[in-house]
């Protein structure tokens, strides 16, 4: 589909932008303009693993993809097994670049190995949905329209309603209902990816799609505003109320993949547009793995997103880091025999 492979390309770049407005997002004063700036930006681009998750889920528990549980664990599973330990190997490298070979610890190089860099995280995590993948195409398969419901239901009030209540309010006693509460199978990312099958499937009324795109659309303003007010009122940067299981970025990530899936999809691209949105959607996860060490490559040089205004500074500057991503990714993918091992 063009429209999930368009949302790919979104999803990616926001993640782009989070990092890029993160650059200075810890060391800035909190009263400062280009603060709020780069807030603003983190507030607004935190959709991008969600939806991830969801485009995920909508492809894998398709009922007409038919995957082996052998074809499984040796092309999907293992490729990105050997894809995380060559990324994390490279980061590794890269981050003891600069330290003397009598300095480094062993242990700890293993240690950073083991536990990649933050970014990579997502990849172990897709690994999981794979594993889970008999089990849960098994349920979605045989499930009625309201089981599913009852789910994202579940994961609305017991994931998003959580994060989102600590966020307002993080107290002994608030955070203690949650811990009575909680139930570990509805949380996490699990509940992003069989929403994005639900959707594709099922989709939602023309009342409930109106709903959920003027909540999108306020979500982006509330994310923006609520973001900075916690801040001030912490007195630290904090990005609790807009983080992946925020409530407002539920909205956001549920109303863009609805309007992909429901609006994009209808739009007629000449042959030509769709041969480049398919090369750059298939080249979003070499952008994603390789844009963080781009980011911190590039640091030093002084050429990052406060190297100018930042309101033009860090979409630019994220559009820069993008390409420039891309051009590697694509050729990357074409080295022969290893290539698919890469990204």
């Amino acid at each position: 589909m063009v429209s999930l492979d368009l949302l790919r390309i979104l999803a990616c770049f926001s993640i782009i932008v989070l990092h890029a407005s993160a650059q200075f997002w810890y060391t800035l004063p909190i009263t400062e303009l280009d603060w709020q700036i780069a807030d603003a930006y983190n507030a607004v681009s935190r959709f991008g693993v969600p939806v991830f998750a969801m485009i995920s889920g909508a492809l894998f528990l398709a009922p007409e993809k038919e995957i082996g549980l052998k074809k499984l664990y040796t092309h999907n599973i293992l490729r990105l097994v050997i894809i995380y330990l060559v990324w994390t190997c490279l980061y590794a490298a890269f981050d003891c670049r600069n330290v003397p070979a009598y300095q480094l610890d062993k242990q700890a190089i293993l240690m950073e190995i083991y536990g990649g860099k933050y970014h990579l995280w997502y990849v172990p995590m897709t690994v999981g949905f794979y594993i889970l993948l008999p089990v849960l195409r098994s349920w979605v398969e045989k499930a009625e329209k309201k089981n599913l419901q009852y789910f994202l239901v579940l994961f609305l009030i017991f994931q998003v309603g959580k994060e989102t209540t600590m966020a307002l309010r993080h107290t002994y006693e608030v955070e203690f209902f949650w811990k009575l509460a909680d139930i570990y199978m509805v949380c996490g990312y699990l509940g992003y990816f069989v929403l994005g099958h639900y959707l594709l499937r099922f989709g939602l009324e023309r009342k409930w799609r109106k709903l959920v795109y003027a909540g999108g659309i306020a979500g982006v303003f509330a994310n923006i505003l609520l973001g900075a007010l916690l801040s001030l009122r912490a007195g630290t940067p904090s990005a609790a109320i807009y983080d992946s299981f925020g409530f407002f970025t539920f909205l956001i990530s549920a109303a863009l993949f609805l309007f992909f899936t429901e609006k994009v999809e209808h739009i007629r691209f000449s042959p030509r547009a769709r041969r480049l949105i398919r090369e750059i959607s298939l080249s979003t996860l070499g952008i994603y793995l390789m844009h963080l060490g781009l980011l911190e490559y590039l640091f030093p040089f002084g050429i990052h997103s406060m190297s100018f205004t930042p309101i033009l500074c860090i979409p630019l500057f994220s559009l820069f880091c993008f390409a420039v991503c891309f051009v590697l990714s694509a050729l990357l993918r074409r080295i022969p025999l290893i290539g698919k091992f890469l990204c």
